[in-house]
């Protein structure tokens, strides 16, 4: 029941009030110098490009007002040569507020091998940032000879450790009109294999001969070690010819092969002494208090959030975050792990973000035991380690004047000593801003009336929400599962384990298995332990065995099946089935499950 549900004129005056002091501050912000700010970038989608190709080169401009804007680019015509370019405009609404993305695409050809830079460029006066070209000469085996079309084929690295990121890259090449055709799929047995972004459209001169090319990226993540090969890749297409003996066009369907390439996975080094194995680029971990001073006070909780951040790997493989214990304060949480992997131009992002709940036992200093993560730098080829310090805050009355900034937030002073062979960190600093906190209390009670009006309908929105959700795992998890059947019918261990992984993500989010035998744990199954070991022996044994996916589907659909039942939801959310309904037809009889 509303609030002012029994007095309508009072209420109707309330809201009108509450809409006055709304409009009043957007006039204020609107008058303000930064409401029709816009924010200017630029990027490239390949870095390093051999000599003679051409690179895209994509200015994006966002903002409220920024229509009329047109870039300058006379900064580019001592390096540059632009052979096209083209254009156009997202607006996209939020809360009633239209915010509009301009992008202007140029394909840019360096004029010399090197380092060249892409200045600043100008758009409404404001400039980019400057991006260096790395512009390198060819010295690879021209495979072409001078051909019409060919494919090329390459990876990063082929001496890779397990479980580290492989690119693999496909460059079709042709300089003849291509009607229609398509680049097969590369297909590994040794590990997971993933297509990232868009292709990309570029001009290339080989051996003297100008080509068009459409290169595609795919990521290679090794599950297990040893020597292997990547099959050739394949372009069948339709092209267009003349045939020189009667001058005719004719249309000819055609089909090139690139070369396999040869890979030896090493295993994990045995000097390393983490005990997860993270092979990564670089790896990083950010302290974030929500931007906000931690009061912290005996007994109430404060929240804090670690987030570790990788190059070069997923974020499944990013371990959980442990602080140990700790006598001055309990610490809860790091159950809702907010995992995010990006596939970026070069390599692949993780992210794993652990948030904690610290409760202090003492009106003392609270001591926040340190955090380090061993890990193996593949660039570098040595272990390193990152560490987040012990940290000492104090608790009380002092507390309440007291600012804890991390990360840039705030006024800070940092004190770095030693005690007990660990650092330590001290943060000092003030918060007297009162207009930010009348501010705040301003748009709360605004918040606190908007939310009494609509408060009826969010409910029923927010209902219908979480069930769209719940639909939506459930399908989810329908196709994941239709996928391990189809791996365990085809014996593909390989396949076999990334979808169990992948489909353990989407059954618990919140705290999804990091391996096979985690997942096994929480089916609760004796039998399908037994056979996620032999799984994964499997795939990470260096000899090949044979494997029955047969048994293994029956073990799993088992379990699944008691899960289910075990299962009584106290509400139905999906009034024409049950879950148990919409799973029904997953389960194979006898005779399914054996061909």
């Amino acid at each position: 029941m509303h609030l002012f549900s029994g007095n309508r004129p009072e209420r109707r005056r309330v809201y009108q009030k509450s809409l006055q002091a709304v409009l009043a501050i957007a006039l204020y912000l609107s008058l303000s110098p930064q409401a029709n700010a816009f924010s200017v970038s630029a990027t490239v989608d390949r870095n390093p490009i051999y000599q003679d190709e051409s690179v895209s080169l994509v200015l994006k401009a966002e903002g409220e007002a920024i229509g009329g804007l047109e870039p300058d680019l006379t900064p580019l015509a001592n390096d540059f040569e632009i052979i096209s370019q083209s254009s156009h405009t997202n607006i996209n609404i939020v809360n009633n507020v239209p915010t509009v993305s301009q992008s202007w695409i140029y394909e840019i050809q360096p004029k010399h091998r090197g380092p060249v830079v892409i200045p600043p460029i100008s758009i409404g006066g404001v400039l980019t940032q400057a991006i260096q070209l790395e512009v390198i000469e060819f010295h690879g085996n021209f495979t072409g000879a001078g051909a019409d079309i060919f494919l090329e084929t390459q990876v990063s690295n082929s001496n890779p450790y397990v479980q580290s990121q492989v690119n693999f890259t496909t460059r079709l090449f042709f300089s003849i009109s291509i009607l229609n055709g398509e680049l097969t799929e590369p297909r590994v047995n040794f590990g997971a294999i993933e297509r990232v972004s868009q292709d990309k459209h570029y001009k290339s001169n080989r051996g003297g001969k100008e080509y068009q090319v459409i290169e595609r990226q795919h990521v290679i993540f090794p599950e297990r070690s040893g020597s292997f090969s990547i099959p050739s890749v394949e372009f069948v297409g339709v092209v267009e010819r003349i045939d020189p003996a009667t001058n005719q066009a004719w249309n000819p369907r055609e089909r090139y092969s690139a070369q396999s390439i040869d890979i030896d996975v090493r295993p994990i080094p045995s000097s390393f002494t983490g005990t997860t194995w993270l092979p990564a680029i670089d790896l990083q971990l950010e302290d974030s208090w929500n931007g906000k001073a931690p009061k912290l006070e005996q007994g109430s909780p404060q929240s804090r959030k670690i987030t570790i951040n990788a190059v070069g790997l997923r974020a499944v493989q990013l371990p959980s975050v442990d602080f140990g214990e700790t006598s001055s304060a309990r610490i809860y949480g790091g159950n809702n792990a907010a995992l995010n992997t990006h596939n970026g131009v070069d390599w692949t992002t993780a992210r794993r973000t652990d948030e904690f709940a610290i409760v202090p036992q003492h009106d003392t200093t609270v001591e926040i035991p340190k955090f380090e993560i061993v890990w193996w730098d593949v660039t570098q080829d040595r272990e390193r380690i990152t560490t987040l310090p012990t940290i000492y805050a104090p608790v009380g009355a002092t507390a309440a004047t007291d600012q804890m900034a991390v990360n840039g937030t705030g006024t800070q002073s940092v004190l770095v000593g030693s005690e007990g062979g660990d650092s330590v960190v001290d943060f000092r600093g003030r918060v007297g801003q009162w207009k930010i906190a009348t501010a705040a209390l301003l748009l709360a009670w605004l918040a606190t009336m908007l939310a009494w009006y609509f408060g009826g309908k969010t409910a029923r929105v927010e209902a219908a929400t979480l069930a769209q959700e719940q639909i939506r795992k459930t399908e989810s998890e329908r196709q994941l599962i239709r996928g391990i059947r189809q791996a365990c019918s085809q014996g593909d261990a390989s396949t076999v384990g990334q979808r169990l992984l992948h489909w353990s993500q989407v059954h618990w989010p919140n705290q999804p298995p990091r391996n096979l035998m985690q997942l096994a744990k929480n089916m609760h199954s004796n039998e399908l332990i037994a056979e996620l070991e032999n799984l994964d022996r499997t795939n990470y044994s260096a000899q090949v065995e044979p494997w029955d996916g047969r048994r293994m589907w029956r073990q799993f659909s088992q379990a699944l099946r008691n899960k289910s039942n075990q299962h009584t939801p106290r509400k139905r959310w999906f009034r024409s089935k049950s879950r148990d309904d919409l799973l029904e037809d997953l389960w194979p009889s006898e005779d399914a499950s054996a061909t």
